[in-house]
Protein backbone atom coordinates (compact mmCIF):
# COMPACT_ATOMS: atom_id res chain seq x y z
CA UNK A 1 0.00 0.00 0.00
CA UNK A 2 1.23 3.54 -0.61
CA UNK A 3 -0.56 7.23 -1.65
CA UNK A 4 0.32 6.47 -5.28
CA UNK A 5 -3.13 5.61 -5.96
CA UNK A 6 -4.02 8.96 -5.14
CA UNK A 7 -4.47 11.58 -7.75
CA UNK A 8 -1.95 14.60 -7.08
CA UNK A 9 -2.93 18.11 -7.44
CA UNK A 10 -1.39 20.35 -9.97
CA UNK A 11 2.24 21.34 -9.50
CA UNK A 12 0.87 24.95 -10.49
CA UNK A 13 -2.15 26.83 -11.01
CA UNK A 14 -1.22 29.99 -12.97
CA UNK A 15 -2.38 33.40 -11.80
CA UNK A 16 -3.55 35.93 -14.16
CA UNK A 17 -1.01 39.15 -14.02
CA UNK A 18 -3.36 42.34 -13.67
CA UNK A 19 -0.13 45.06 -12.91
CA UNK A 20 0.79 46.94 -10.26
CA UNK A 21 1.01 46.42 -6.95
CA UNK A 22 -0.22 43.22 -7.32
CA UNK A 23 2.05 40.72 -9.70
CA UNK A 24 4.98 40.99 -7.49
CA UNK A 25 3.80 41.09 -4.73
CA UNK A 26 1.96 37.89 -4.86
CA UNK A 27 3.72 35.93 -7.98
CA UNK A 28 6.60 33.77 -8.53
CA UNK A 29 8.75 33.37 -11.99
CA UNK A 30 8.54 30.45 -13.92
CA UNK A 31 10.45 29.15 -16.86
CA UNK A 32 8.47 28.78 -20.61
CA UNK A 33 9.21 26.79 -23.43
CA UNK A 34 11.89 29.13 -24.74
CA UNK A 35 13.48 30.02 -21.53
CA UNK A 36 11.47 33.35 -20.77
CA UNK A 37 10.53 33.85 -17.23
CA UNK A 38 6.56 34.28 -16.68
CA UNK A 39 5.04 35.41 -13.78
CA UNK A 40 2.49 33.38 -11.73
CA UNK A 41 0.97 36.51 -10.09
CA UNK A 42 -1.67 38.92 -9.65
CA UNK A 43 -5.15 37.62 -9.71
CA UNK A 44 -5.96 34.01 -7.38
CA UNK A 45 -8.95 32.34 -7.16
CA UNK A 46 -10.62 34.39 -4.33
CA UNK A 47 -9.38 38.01 -3.31
CA UNK A 48 -11.29 40.21 -1.32
CA UNK A 49 -11.39 44.20 -0.81
CA UNK A 50 -12.40 45.77 2.55
CA UNK A 51 -13.10 48.90 3.70
CA UNK A 52 -14.78 51.93 4.81
CA UNK A 53 -16.92 53.83 3.08
CA UNK A 54 -15.34 56.16 0.35
CA UNK A 55 -12.10 54.64 0.68
CA UNK A 56 -12.25 53.38 -2.96
CA UNK A 57 -12.35 49.68 -2.43
CA UNK A 58 -15.13 49.37 -5.39
CA UNK A 59 -13.14 51.36 -7.58
CA UNK A 60 -10.18 49.40 -6.97
CA UNK A 61 -11.69 45.89 -7.39
CA UNK A 62 -13.12 46.85 -10.56
CA UNK A 63 -9.77 48.07 -11.77
CA UNK A 64 -8.40 44.48 -10.64
CA UNK A 65 -11.22 43.28 -12.59
CA UNK A 66 -10.83 45.32 -15.62
CA UNK A 67 -6.97 44.56 -15.96
CA UNK A 68 -7.73 40.61 -16.41
CA UNK A 69 -10.21 41.55 -18.91
CA UNK A 70 -8.07 43.84 -20.70
CA UNK A 71 -4.83 41.07 -20.46
CA UNK A 72 -6.62 38.14 -20.99
CA UNK A 73 -8.69 38.91 -24.45
CA UNK A 74 -11.10 35.84 -24.39
CA UNK A 75 -12.19 36.08 -20.72
CA UNK A 76 -15.72 37.29 -19.78
CA UNK A 77 -16.98 38.56 -16.41
CA UNK A 78 -19.98 38.98 -14.53
CA UNK A 79 -20.81 41.85 -11.96
CA UNK A 80 -23.35 41.17 -9.23
CA UNK A 81 -24.46 44.85 -7.49
CA UNK A 82 -26.14 43.71 -4.08
CA UNK A 83 -26.30 47.35 -3.27
CA UNK A 84 -28.29 47.98 -6.31
CA UNK A 85 -25.83 51.44 -6.74
CA UNK A 86 -23.49 50.62 -10.19
CA UNK A 87 -24.10 51.30 -13.58
CA UNK A 88 -22.80 50.12 -16.82
CA UNK A 89 -21.25 53.72 -17.73
CA UNK A 90 -19.19 53.72 -14.77
CA UNK A 91 -17.73 50.42 -15.45
CA UNK A 92 -17.36 51.40 -19.11
CA UNK A 93 -15.66 54.47 -17.93
CA UNK A 94 -13.56 53.15 -15.25
CA UNK A 95 -11.75 51.06 -18.64
CA UNK A 96 -11.37 53.78 -20.57
CA UNK A 97 -7.21 53.74 -20.15
CA UNK A 98 -6.87 50.34 -20.50
CA UNK A 99 -5.35 49.61 -24.16
CA UNK A 100 -7.45 46.33 -25.39
CA UNK A 101 -10.66 47.16 -23.82
CA UNK A 102 -11.05 50.94 -23.54
CA UNK A 103 -13.47 52.79 -25.82
CA UNK A 104 -15.34 49.54 -26.30
CA UNK A 105 -18.68 48.55 -24.30
CA UNK A 106 -17.96 45.73 -22.28
CA UNK A 107 -21.42 44.99 -22.27
CA UNK A 108 -22.80 45.13 -25.67
CA UNK A 109 -19.30 43.22 -26.95
CA UNK A 110 -20.10 39.93 -24.50
CA UNK A 111 -17.33 40.77 -22.20
CA UNK A 112 -19.41 41.69 -18.87
CA UNK A 113 -22.90 41.18 -17.47
CA UNK A 114 -24.31 42.97 -14.91
CA UNK A 115 -26.76 42.14 -12.50
CA UNK A 116 -28.23 43.59 -9.19
CA UNK A 117 -30.34 42.38 -6.22
CA UNK A 118 -33.28 43.22 -7.88
CA UNK A 119 -33.05 40.92 -10.18
CA UNK A 120 -32.14 38.20 -8.15
CA UNK A 121 -31.52 37.39 -4.58
CA UNK A 122 -28.49 36.15 -3.45
CA UNK A 123 -29.43 32.40 -3.19
CA UNK A 124 -31.03 32.72 -6.97
CA UNK A 125 -27.82 34.15 -8.56
CA UNK A 126 -25.61 32.22 -7.02
CA UNK A 127 -27.48 29.13 -8.15
CA UNK A 128 -27.44 30.40 -11.65
CA UNK A 129 -24.03 31.67 -11.75
CA UNK A 130 -22.75 27.99 -9.73
CA UNK A 131 -25.06 25.94 -12.38
CA UNK A 132 -22.96 27.86 -15.69
CA UNK A 133 -19.75 27.68 -14.07
CA UNK A 134 -20.56 23.72 -13.20
CA UNK A 135 -21.63 22.78 -16.90
CA UNK A 136 -18.49 24.98 -18.38
CA UNK A 137 -16.21 22.54 -16.43
CA UNK A 138 -18.34 19.70 -17.65
CA UNK A 139 -17.75 20.35 -21.39
CA UNK A 140 -14.13 21.15 -20.58
CA UNK A 141 -15.41 24.75 -22.51
CA UNK A 142 -12.49 27.45 -22.82
CA UNK A 143 -9.45 25.21 -21.60
CA UNK A 144 -6.54 26.49 -23.46
CA UNK A 145 -2.73 25.91 -23.50
CA UNK A 146 -0.71 28.61 -20.75
CA UNK A 147 2.77 29.51 -22.01
CA UNK A 148 3.84 27.91 -18.35
CA UNK A 149 5.19 24.19 -18.76
CA UNK A 150 5.38 20.71 -16.72
CA UNK A 151 9.00 19.08 -16.11
CA UNK A 152 8.16 17.35 -19.31
CA UNK A 153 8.22 20.34 -21.38
CA UNK A 154 4.51 20.15 -21.90
CA UNK A 155 2.21 23.66 -21.74
CA UNK A 156 0.34 23.23 -18.92
CA UNK A 157 -3.60 23.86 -19.31
CA UNK A 158 -5.86 26.31 -17.77
CA UNK A 159 -9.79 27.70 -17.90
CA UNK A 160 -9.68 31.38 -19.63
CA UNK A 161 -10.55 32.67 -17.07
CA UNK A 162 -14.31 33.76 -15.41
CA UNK A 163 -13.99 36.60 -13.10
CA UNK A 164 -17.53 37.62 -10.69
CA UNK A 165 -17.05 40.29 -8.96
CA UNK A 166 -19.37 40.75 -6.10
CA UNK A 167 -20.19 44.23 -4.54
CA UNK A 168 -20.34 44.43 -1.88
CA UNK A 169 -20.76 40.88 0.28
CA UNK A 170 -21.69 43.09 2.95
CA UNK A 171 -25.51 43.23 1.37
CA UNK A 172 -25.91 40.07 0.00
CA UNK A 173 -29.04 38.54 0.85
CA UNK A 174 -30.11 34.92 0.65
CA UNK A 175 -33.40 33.45 0.47
CA UNK A 176 -33.40 32.86 4.03
CA UNK A 177 -32.94 36.18 4.92
CA UNK A 178 -35.17 37.95 2.38
CA UNK A 179 -38.04 35.80 3.73
CA UNK A 180 -37.51 37.06 7.38
CA UNK A 181 -37.72 40.21 6.31
CA UNK A 182 -40.73 39.77 4.28
CA UNK A 183 -42.87 38.04 7.01
CA UNK A 184 -41.96 40.51 9.62
CA UNK A 185 -41.73 44.27 10.43
CA UNK A 186 -38.92 46.21 12.11
CA UNK A 187 -38.44 45.49 15.08
CA UNK A 188 -41.14 41.89 15.02
CA UNK A 189 -39.32 39.26 17.06
CA UNK A 190 -39.72 37.03 14.34
CA UNK A 191 -36.25 39.12 12.75
CA UNK A 192 -34.49 38.39 15.90
CA UNK A 193 -32.10 35.91 14.39
CA UNK A 194 -32.04 37.56 10.89
CA UNK A 195 -27.90 38.22 11.51
CA UNK A 196 -27.47 34.44 12.97
CA UNK A 197 -29.24 33.63 9.36
CA UNK A 198 -27.61 35.83 7.22
CA UNK A 199 -23.84 35.29 8.97
CA UNK A 200 -25.06 31.69 8.11
CA UNK A 201 -26.02 31.91 4.93
CA UNK A 202 -22.77 33.78 3.88
CA UNK A 203 -20.19 31.43 5.42
CA UNK A 204 -21.95 28.68 3.49
CA UNK A 205 -21.69 30.64 0.45
CA UNK A 206 -18.11 31.20 1.09
CA UNK A 207 -17.34 27.98 2.09
CA UNK A 208 -18.24 26.70 -1.40
CA UNK A 209 -15.88 29.38 -3.51
CA UNK A 210 -12.27 27.50 -3.08
CA UNK A 211 -13.36 24.40 -4.68
CA UNK A 212 -15.83 25.86 -7.23
CA UNK A 213 -13.43 28.61 -8.32
CA UNK A 214 -10.64 25.69 -9.14
CA UNK A 215 -12.87 23.40 -10.74
CA UNK A 216 -14.53 25.84 -12.89
CA UNK A 217 -12.00 28.89 -13.05
CA UNK A 218 -13.54 30.99 -11.32
CA UNK A 219 -11.97 34.17 -10.00
CA UNK A 220 -14.24 35.84 -7.50
CA UNK A 221 -13.71 39.23 -6.52
CA UNK A 222 -15.71 40.53 -3.33
CA UNK A 223 -16.06 43.75 -1.38
CA UNK A 224 -16.64 44.12 1.86
CA UNK A 225 -17.72 47.15 3.87
CA UNK A 226 -15.16 48.18 7.28
CA UNK A 227 -16.58 49.77 10.53
CA UNK A 228 -15.67 49.56 13.82
CA UNK A 229 -16.22 47.14 16.09
CA UNK A 230 -18.94 47.41 19.13
CA UNK A 231 -17.98 46.24 22.49
CA UNK A 232 -20.47 46.06 25.28
CA UNK A 233 -18.44 44.73 28.08
CA UNK A 234 -15.44 47.37 28.28
CA UNK A 235 -13.51 44.43 30.66
CA UNK A 236 -14.15 42.16 28.04
CA UNK A 237 -10.28 40.84 26.34
CA UNK A 238 -10.51 41.75 23.23
CA UNK A 239 -9.32 39.14 20.33
CA UNK A 240 -7.64 39.68 17.46
CA UNK A 241 -8.08 37.77 14.86
CA UNK A 242 -6.29 38.91 12.21
CA UNK A 243 -2.56 40.41 13.11
CA UNK A 244 -2.71 42.95 10.90
CA UNK A 245 -6.64 44.06 11.58
CA UNK A 246 -6.71 46.84 14.54
CA UNK A 247 -8.56 45.39 17.90
CA UNK A 248 -11.32 47.82 17.64
CA UNK A 249 -12.17 47.23 13.35
CA UNK A 250 -14.08 45.15 11.60
CA UNK A 251 -15.55 43.49 8.82
CA UNK A 252 -19.13 44.37 8.41
CA UNK A 253 -21.85 41.75 8.00
CA UNK A 254 -19.27 39.30 6.84
CA UNK A 255 -18.83 36.46 8.74
CA UNK A 256 -15.00 35.30 9.88
CA UNK A 257 -14.80 33.00 6.73
CA UNK A 258 -14.19 36.02 4.62
CA UNK A 259 -11.10 36.67 6.13
CA UNK A 260 -9.41 33.20 6.05
CA UNK A 261 -10.58 31.68 2.60
CA UNK A 262 -9.64 34.89 0.49
CA UNK A 263 -6.19 33.95 -0.84
CA UNK A 264 -5.58 37.75 -1.11
CA UNK A 265 -7.67 40.17 1.65
CA UNK A 266 -7.23 43.60 1.23
CA UNK A 267 -7.72 46.60 3.66
CA UNK A 268 -8.23 50.05 1.68
CA UNK A 269 -6.79 52.23 4.79
CA UNK A 270 -6.90 55.86 4.04
CA UNK A 271 -7.74 57.58 1.14
CA UNK A 272 -6.54 61.80 0.81
CA UNK A 273 -6.78 64.08 -1.76
CA UNK A 274 -3.59 64.18 -3.86
CA UNK A 275 -2.93 68.36 -3.72
CA UNK A 276 0.60 70.27 -4.49
CA UNK A 277 1.32 72.47 -0.92
CA UNK A 278 1.95 75.42 -3.20
CA UNK A 279 -0.91 75.46 -6.06
CA UNK A 280 -3.12 73.67 -3.71
CA UNK A 281 -3.96 72.14 -7.26
CA UNK A 282 -4.01 68.11 -7.90
CA UNK A 283 -0.09 67.18 -7.29
CA UNK A 284 -0.04 65.86 -11.18
CA UNK A 285 -2.81 68.01 -13.31
CA UNK A 286 -4.10 66.91 -16.54
CA UNK A 287 -2.79 69.08 -18.45
CA UNK A 288 -1.16 73.23 -17.97
CA UNK A 289 -5.20 74.01 -18.04
CA UNK A 290 -5.79 71.56 -14.94
CA UNK A 291 -4.80 74.33 -12.14
CA UNK A 292 -8.44 74.42 -10.40
CA UNK A 293 -7.67 75.25 -6.50
CA UNK A 294 -9.28 72.42 -4.24
CA UNK A 295 -9.76 69.96 -7.14
CA UNK A 296 -9.96 66.70 -5.05
CA UNK A 297 -10.37 64.48 -8.15
CA UNK A 298 -6.82 62.59 -7.40
CA UNK A 299 -6.40 60.44 -4.36
CA UNK A 300 -3.62 58.81 -2.73
CA UNK A 301 -4.92 55.56 -1.37
CA UNK A 302 -3.23 53.76 1.13
CA UNK A 303 -4.19 49.76 1.44
CA UNK A 304 -2.57 46.72 2.99
CA UNK A 305 -2.88 42.81 2.14
CA UNK A 306 -4.30 41.22 5.19
CA UNK A 307 -3.98 38.09 4.65
CA UNK A 308 -1.82 36.64 1.39
CA UNK A 309 -1.17 32.82 0.71
CA UNK A 310 1.18 33.36 -1.80
CA UNK A 311 2.69 37.24 -1.02
CA UNK A 312 3.68 39.23 2.20
CA UNK A 313 0.76 40.51 4.53
CA UNK A 314 0.88 43.13 6.33
CA UNK A 315 2.89 45.74 4.00
CA UNK A 316 0.86 48.96 3.37
CA UNK A 317 1.78 50.11 -0.02
CA UNK A 318 -0.34 52.98 -2.13
CA UNK A 319 -1.93 53.59 -4.96
CA UNK A 320 -3.11 57.06 -7.03
CA UNK A 321 -6.63 57.09 -8.41
CA UNK A 322 -8.78 59.52 -10.07
CA UNK A 323 -12.31 59.96 -8.81
CA UNK A 324 -13.15 60.30 -12.63
CA UNK A 325 -10.77 57.97 -14.23
CA UNK A 326 -9.99 55.44 -11.56
CA UNK A 327 -6.98 53.85 -10.81
CA UNK A 328 -3.73 55.71 -12.43
CA UNK A 329 -1.16 53.03 -12.87
CA UNK A 330 1.53 54.74 -14.53
CA UNK A 331 1.26 57.52 -11.35
CA UNK A 332 1.10 54.92 -8.82
CA UNK A 333 4.27 53.22 -9.95
CA UNK A 334 5.74 56.59 -10.30
CA UNK A 335 4.63 57.53 -6.57
CA UNK A 336 6.35 54.07 -5.58
CA UNK A 337 10.06 54.44 -7.13
CA UNK A 338 9.49 58.40 -5.71
CA UNK A 339 8.76 57.00 -2.50
CA UNK A 340 12.02 54.38 -2.74
CA UNK A 341 14.67 57.50 -3.11
CA UNK A 342 13.76 58.27 -6.99
CA UNK A 343 14.77 54.52 -7.63
CA UNK A 344 15.46 54.60 -11.46
CA UNK A 345 14.62 58.73 -11.69
CA UNK A 346 17.60 60.71 -13.10
CA UNK A 347 17.35 64.47 -12.76
CA UNK A 348 16.53 67.65 -10.29
CA UNK A 349 13.26 67.58 -8.36
CA UNK A 350 11.43 69.69 -11.02
CA UNK A 351 12.62 68.32 -14.06
CA UNK A 352 13.65 64.31 -14.71
CA UNK A 353 13.55 61.08 -16.33
CA UNK A 354 13.60 57.44 -16.36
CA UNK A 355 16.75 55.78 -16.71
CA UNK A 356 14.94 53.44 -18.64
CA UNK A 357 13.54 55.84 -20.97
CA UNK A 358 16.14 58.80 -20.38
CA UNK A 359 14.85 60.67 -23.87
CA UNK A 360 11.28 61.61 -22.26
CA UNK A 361 11.70 64.92 -20.12
CA UNK A 362 9.14 64.85 -17.35
CA UNK A 363 7.68 67.41 -14.93
CA UNK A 364 5.52 67.11 -12.05
CA UNK A 365 3.35 68.80 -14.45
CA UNK A 366 3.60 66.93 -17.43
CA UNK A 367 4.29 63.54 -16.31
CA UNK A 368 0.34 62.40 -16.05
CA UNK A 369 -0.24 63.37 -19.73
CA UNK A 370 2.88 61.60 -20.78
CA UNK A 371 1.71 58.79 -19.18
CA UNK A 372 -1.44 58.68 -20.55
CA UNK A 373 -0.52 59.18 -24.31
CA UNK A 374 3.50 56.92 -24.44
CA UNK A 375 3.13 53.73 -24.39
CA UNK A 376 6.80 53.27 -23.95
CA UNK A 377 7.09 55.23 -20.78
CA UNK A 378 4.15 53.20 -19.41
CA UNK A 379 6.69 50.08 -19.83
CA UNK A 380 9.50 51.71 -18.90
CA UNK A 381 7.48 53.33 -15.80
CA UNK A 382 6.27 49.09 -15.24
CA UNK A 383 9.79 47.72 -15.36
CA UNK A 384 11.33 50.45 -13.16
CA UNK A 385 8.65 49.90 -10.61
CA UNK A 386 8.80 45.63 -10.60
CA UNK A 387 12.34 46.01 -9.89
CA UNK A 388 12.24 48.14 -7.08
CA UNK A 389 9.48 45.99 -6.17
CA UNK A 390 11.41 43.30 -5.82
CA UNK A 391 14.86 44.45 -4.33
CA UNK A 392 12.16 45.53 -1.82
CA UNK A 393 10.11 42.16 -1.01
CA UNK A 394 11.91 39.75 -2.66
CA UNK A 395 15.36 38.27 -0.14
CA UNK A 396 15.97 34.96 -1.86
CA UNK A 397 17.44 36.19 -5.75
CA UNK A 398 20.66 35.02 -6.43
CA UNK A 399 23.63 37.50 -6.27
CA UNK A 400 24.09 39.94 -8.99
CA UNK A 401 20.70 38.95 -10.65
CA UNK A 402 19.22 42.42 -9.50
CA UNK A 403 20.38 45.99 -10.77
CA UNK A 404 19.75 49.25 -11.14
CA UNK A 405 17.93 50.62 -13.86
CA UNK A 406 21.00 52.64 -14.89
CA UNK A 407 23.06 49.72 -15.07
CA UNK A 408 20.27 47.53 -17.08
CA UNK A 409 19.61 50.48 -19.29
CA UNK A 410 23.36 50.87 -20.03
CA UNK A 411 24.15 47.10 -20.44
CA UNK A 412 21.74 46.46 -22.87
CA UNK A 413 21.97 48.88 -24.74
CA UNK A 414 25.79 48.05 -24.96
CA UNK A 415 24.94 44.53 -26.34
CA UNK A 416 23.32 45.83 -29.35
CA UNK A 417 19.69 45.91 -27.64
CA UNK A 418 17.44 48.82 -29.33
CA UNK A 419 15.65 50.10 -26.21
CA UNK A 420 12.80 51.04 -28.28
CA UNK A 421 12.00 47.53 -29.39
CA UNK A 422 12.17 46.64 -26.09
CA UNK A 423 10.29 48.56 -24.74
CA UNK A 424 7.21 48.27 -27.59
CA UNK A 425 5.76 44.57 -25.80
CA UNK A 426 3.82 43.50 -22.75
CA UNK A 427 4.94 42.43 -19.58
CA UNK A 428 2.12 39.65 -19.07
CA UNK A 429 1.48 36.77 -20.24
CA UNK A 430 -1.56 35.07 -21.99
CA UNK A 431 -2.83 32.15 -23.65
CA UNK A 432 -1.09 30.79 -26.71
CA UNK A 433 -4.27 30.72 -29.12
CA UNK A 434 -4.81 34.62 -28.05
CA UNK A 435 -1.48 35.52 -28.86
CA UNK A 436 -1.46 36.41 -32.02
CA UNK A 437 -3.96 39.39 -31.56
CA UNK A 438 -1.49 40.69 -28.87
CA UNK A 439 -0.17 43.92 -30.74
CA UNK A 440 3.46 43.66 -28.53
CA UNK A 441 5.25 40.89 -27.73
CA UNK A 442 6.07 39.03 -24.58
CA UNK A 443 8.96 40.38 -22.08
CA UNK A 444 9.16 39.76 -18.55
CA UNK A 445 10.89 41.88 -16.17
CA UNK A 446 13.57 39.00 -14.90
CA UNK A 447 13.79 38.30 -18.54
CA UNK A 448 15.46 41.91 -19.12
CA UNK A 449 17.89 40.68 -15.90
CA UNK A 450 18.25 37.58 -17.73
CA UNK A 451 19.54 39.34 -20.84
CA UNK A 452 21.90 41.15 -18.67
CA UNK A 453 23.57 38.62 -17.58
CA UNK A 454 23.49 36.81 -21.31
CA UNK A 455 21.98 33.74 -20.47
CA UNK A 456 18.43 34.56 -22.21
CA UNK A 457 17.53 36.16 -25.65
CA UNK A 458 14.25 36.97 -26.19
CA UNK A 459 12.63 34.26 -28.90
CA UNK A 460 11.10 36.72 -31.05
CA UNK A 461 14.27 38.62 -31.79
CA UNK A 462 15.40 36.30 -35.10
CA UNK A 463 18.82 36.34 -35.98
CA UNK A 464 19.82 38.54 -33.05
CA UNK A 465 23.25 37.97 -30.82
CA UNK A 466 24.32 40.47 -28.54
CA UNK A 467 27.61 41.97 -29.03
CA UNK A 468 28.72 40.26 -25.48
CA UNK A 469 28.07 36.79 -26.55
CA UNK A 470 29.38 37.21 -30.52
CA UNK A 471 32.13 35.12 -31.76
CA UNK A 472 34.03 38.94 -32.25
CA UNK A 473 33.16 39.56 -28.52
Amino acid sequence: MSFASFKQAPAMRPQFNIGFPYDIMTGRYYTGKHGEQILSGGLNYLTGFGGRGNLFKTTVAHHANLTMLNNYLSSQSMFYETEISGARARVNELAVGKENIGGTDLFESGRMYMTDASEYSGTEWFNQMKGVANQRAKDKKDWMDTPFVDKEGNAIGAYVPWSVLVDSLSKFRADVVNNLVEKGGVGDSERNVEALRDAASKTQFLNELPVLAARTGTYFILTAHVGDKLQLDPYAPQAKKLEFLKNNTTFKYVPEAFTFLMNDCWLMLSAAPLINQTTKAPEFPRSSDDGMKGDTDLVLIRMMNLRSKSGPSGLPIEIIASQSEGVKVGLSEFHYIRTYDRFGIDGNLQNYFLDLYPDCKLSRTTIRKKLDTDRRLQRAMSITAEICQMKNMWHDVPDGWLCTPKALYDDLKAMGYDWDVLLDTRGYWTFKDDEANHKHPFLSTADLLNMRLGVYIPYWLKDFTPKSLSKEA
